[in-house]
C-alpha cells in the first residue's frame, strides 16, 4: 500500500509539473503574440507618422536651452532572415553594418553616452563633446550579448540596453547570467523596460505604477547597481505615464519620437532616430555632422 502511495504520488507529481510547463508556454505563447501584435501597430520601422502626431499632444515645447543629442534606437543586429516576419526584419541591423558604423565612430573619434548621461549633460553639470551619439537597445535581445556586446569592447562603444524583466531567459532574449555580465560592464548601462512589455498609455494608475517601479526595483536587486533610466513599451506614454516614471526616480526616459534637440522640457520622453535610417557607416557621420549644427 505505501509503495502504491508512493507511486501514486510520483505520478500526482510529474503530472502538475508537465501542466505547469504547459500553462507556462502557453502563457508565454500569448503574451508573446500581444507582444508581436502591439509591434505590428507602433514599432515598425515604417510606424505611420499620424502616431507621432498622436503623442505630440502631450509634449511640452522646449524651454531654454536645446541640446542636439543624437540617440539612436535599435532592436536586433543579426543577419537578415528571409521568413514571413517582416516586423523583426524592419527592426533589425545586420552585424556588418552595425560594425561598420562603430568603426566610423572609432576612426572620427567619436563619443558616446549613456542616456543617464543626459539629465547632467542638459543641466549643465556634465560637459558634452560635439560631435557625440548616444546608442539604445529595446527589448533585452540575445543578439545584444552574442553580437553588440563584443563589438562595443572592440571598438570601446558605451551603450544602454532597456530590459523586459519577464523575458530573461526567453528564446531570442538575454539571460540573467548574461545580464549580470553586462552590468559590470563600464560600457553598458542597462535601464528599465517594464516586466512584461506592458502598453502602458491608458493603463490604469495602479498597474502602471506596478509595471514601472517592479521592474526597477527587480533590475536592480539582481545587477547590485541604481537603474535610471527608463524607455516606453511600444514608445506609447501619456502625461500619467510620464508622472509615474519621475515618481519611480528615474533620472529620464526615451521614447520614440523622432528627433534630435532634447532640452529639460522632454527629459522624460527624449527624442530617437531609428536605426533603421542609417544605410552605412557614412549615414551615421551624416546624421551626427548635421545633428550638431548649431548647437553653440
Amino acid at each position: 500500500m505505501r509503495k502504491h502511495r508512493w507511486l501514486i504520488g510520483f505520478v500526482g507529481a510529474l503530472f502538475l509539473l508537465i501542466l505547469g510547463s504547459v500553462v507556462r508556454t502557453q502563457l508565454q505563447n500569448r503574451m508573446k503574440k500581444q507582444f508581436q501584435k502591439n509591434y505590428d501597430v507602433v514599432e515598425s520601422f515604417t510606424a505611420p507618422n499620424d502616431m507621432v502626431a498622436r503623442e505630440m499632444k502631450y509634449f511640452k515645447t522646449p524651454e531654454g536651452r536645446q541640446w542636439r543629442i543624437p540617440i539612436i534606437m535599435y532592436h536586433y543586429v543579426e543577419p537578415q532572415k528571409n521568413d514571413g516576419d517582416t516586423i523583426r526584419r524592419s527592426l533589425t541591423i545586420p552585424p556588418e553594418l552595425f560594425e561598420k558604423q562603430l568603426q566610423t565612430l572609432s576612426e572620427n573619434n567619436i563619443p558616446t553616452y549613456f542616456v543617464r548621461d543626459i539629465p547632467a549633460i542638459l543641466s549643465g553639470d556634465e560637459e558634452y563633446a560635439t560631435p557625440s551619439v548616444v546608442l539604445t537597445f529595446d527589448d533585452g535581445y540575445q543578439d545584444f550579448y552574442t553580437v553588440v556586446f563584443p563589438l562595443l569592447k572592440k571598438y570601446h562603444v558605451k551603450a544602454t540596453v532597456y530590459i523586459i524583466n519577464r523575458f530573461l531567459g526567453w528564446k531570442d532574449f538575454l539571460t540573467t547570467k548574461q545580464l549580470r555580465e553586462l552590468g559590470e560592464s563600464s560600457l553598458v548601462e542597462i535601464g528599465a523596460h517594464t516586466l512584461n512589455h506592458a502598453y502602458l498609455k491608458g493603463l490604469d494608475t495602479k498597474t502602471a505604477a506596478y509595471q514601472i517601479m517592479q521592474s526597477k526595483r527587480e533590475l536592480e536587486e539582481l545587477l547590485g547597481k541604481p537603474v535610471e533610466t527608463f524607455a516606453y513599451p511600444y514608445g506609447e506614454f501619456d502625461p500619467e505615464t510620464m508622472r509615474i516614471v519621475k515618481e519611480a526616480s528615474y533620472s529620464a526616459a526615451v521614447s520614440v519620437v523622432p528627433g534630435m534637440e532634447q532640452s529639460i522640457a522632454n527629459q522624460y520622453y527624449l527624442y530617437r532616430i531609428r536605426a533603421g535610417n542609417l544605410s552605412s557607416g557614412d549615414a551615421m557621420l551624416h546624421v551626427l555632422g548635421v545633428a550638431q549644427m548649431g548647437n553653440n
